[in-house]
């Protein structure tokens, strides 16, 4: 469907020329408020504005909601597909540009379009389809307590590098099937991309676990996510497989983090919810949306790229193959603050938190049901939660294509562990040869068996 792009105010003539300055992206220093930032780039520029990703890396970001919204289903004028990235396809990006693991073309559903597109969708749906809910729920559940072992005695932690970040790696790398050793490599190459921190080492990191994934599972099938890829009808090649899982991990780790670390300061602010009483399903569900319309998890990926040149108004025209970030955060964010009484009368839910158009996200029900079952948890598992530090305090990295939040200190009553016992094969319990991300059972000890990785994830996490 080709819908005809909507016009954007006018900016001051200083602004239209090709020349025009542009807003940077990239932050040295932590931001105590990513909305500020983009707030003034808006007054300045307009809703849709000229960004600098990185040095010499030039596109565009939308943080408008009707616009935003308007350009994801017009599959006519605009593609997802990074071969129609001009300045990459003349050569002029560096090989060594942070942003060019995350834009570079991939063949993966998220980097191309059609039938293609469709191909490679399938098979990423009906594999996490068949994980089922009740087996996700008690995954997470399972890895959500055992989290909560290692800190629950103390009184404090930092629920964001302790909890959030580590229970999705935890639940997504038993469901598809990753080792330890695969499991905490990827993720920190990924976490290292999201930050554009070492990118084409880091890529090649990612790449590299996930191939050794597919080779195993190829010699050992499983009840698994990859394996399910590998088999599909689809008839994946291993390196589409590859690209498929890096899509769909390296997605769900880091925006689920964000979710659940945006949910916990929702909840811990929210005055209608009872002290020491953790809200009902349906109450999380709700708090659950409402973080996806205020603080969404994912920022200003992906990108989109006009195949024609898009005039804006005001006398700017996006090029053709210009990459335009999709601001999904800005433009909930901007659009509830323009609309907050006629959205406070329903329950609205036609947030763009996971996308919009054909590449919405496919795997939002599994990153949501994670976030309630880790929000129900840990809320129910440490009475008097409260966040250990002013609102004012808490920082962001602020890059290219997403927001970063640095930490969540927090405080509670001290409870005991629930000391639950090791599971027989899980791939968390039995030592290998890398001695510092080994996990050694110890049944008398009366600790989680995730004692020595949830250590090494934190140091990880905090980058130490």
């Amino acid at each position: 469907m080709r819908t005809t792009p909507q016009p954007v105010p006018r900016t001051p003539e200083a602004l239209v020329t090709s020349g025009c300055p542009r807003a940077k992206l990239h932050h040295d220093e932590p931001q105590a408020d990513p909305y500020d930032v983009y707030a003034r780039m808006r007054a300045e520029h307009g809703p849709v504005i000229p960004v600098e990703l990185e040095p010499g890396v030039h596109g565009w970001l939308v943080t408008d909601y009707t616009t935003l919204i308007s350009w994801s289903r017009d599959t006519t004028t605009f593609g997802h597909d990074a071969r129609l990235w001009k300045d990459f396809r003349e050569g002029r990006i560096d090989a060594d540009a942070a942003v060019l693991p995350m834009m570079a073309p991939r063949a993966n559903a998220l980097f191309v379009d059609g039938a293609e597109h469709q191909r490679y969708r399938r098979a990423i749906t009906d594999s996490l389809g068949a994980v089922g809910s009740d087996r996700l729920t008690e995954v997470t559940e399972r890895y959500a307590n055992g989290l909560i072992d290692e800190f629950c005695e103390r009184g404090q932690a930092d629920v964001l590098n302790e909890y959030a970040r580590m229970l999705p790696l935890l639940v997504i790398n038993e469901l598809f099937g990753f080792d330890r050793d695969q499991g905490v490599r990827f993720v920190e190459a990924m976490r290292n991309l999201w930050l554009g921190v070492d990118a084409e080492k880091s890529n090649a990191e990612a790449e590299r676990a996930l191939s050794e994934v597919v080779t195993a599972k190829h010699r050992e099938p499983g009840d698994d996510v990859t394996t399910r890829l590998i088999q599909h009808r689809a008839a994946l090649s291993d390196e589409e497989v590859i690209m498929q899982l890096l899509l769909v991990v390296a997605a769900a780790n880091e925006p689920t983090a964000n979710l659940i670390n945006a949910g916990v300061r929702e909840v811990l602010a929210d005055p209608n919810v009872a002290e020491g009483r953790a809200p009902s399903p349906t109450a999380l569900a709700d708090i659950v949306d409402r973080v996806l319309w205020q603080d969404p998890p994912i920022t200003n990926y992906p990108v989109l790229y006009p195949r024609v040149d898009v005039p804006l108004g005001g006398g700017r025209t996006i090029e053709a193959g210009s990459p335009i970030l999709l601001g999904f955060a800005a433009s909930n964010r901007f659009f509830l603050e323009e609309n907050a009484e006629q959205l406070a009368e329903s329950r609205n839910r036609a947030h763009v938190a996971w996308g919009a158009g054909p590449h919405r996200c496919p795997a939002r029900e599994e990153a949501t049901t994670m976030t309630i079952v880790a929000l129900r948890t840990l809320l129910e598992r440490l009475p008097g939660l409260r966040v250990a530090v002013p609102p004012e305090d808490l920082r962001w990295h602020l890059s290219a294509l997403s927001w970063i939040p640095v930490t969540l200190p927090v405080q509670f009553s001290p409870q005991s562990p629930l000391t639950p016992t090791p599971v027989e094969g899980t791939p968390w319990t039995a030592s290998d040869s890398h001695p510092e991300t080994s996990v050694r059972r110890a049944p008398t000890s009366g600790k989680s068996p995730l004692s020595s990785l949830s250590n090494f994830l934190v140091r990880l996490m905090r980058g130490s």
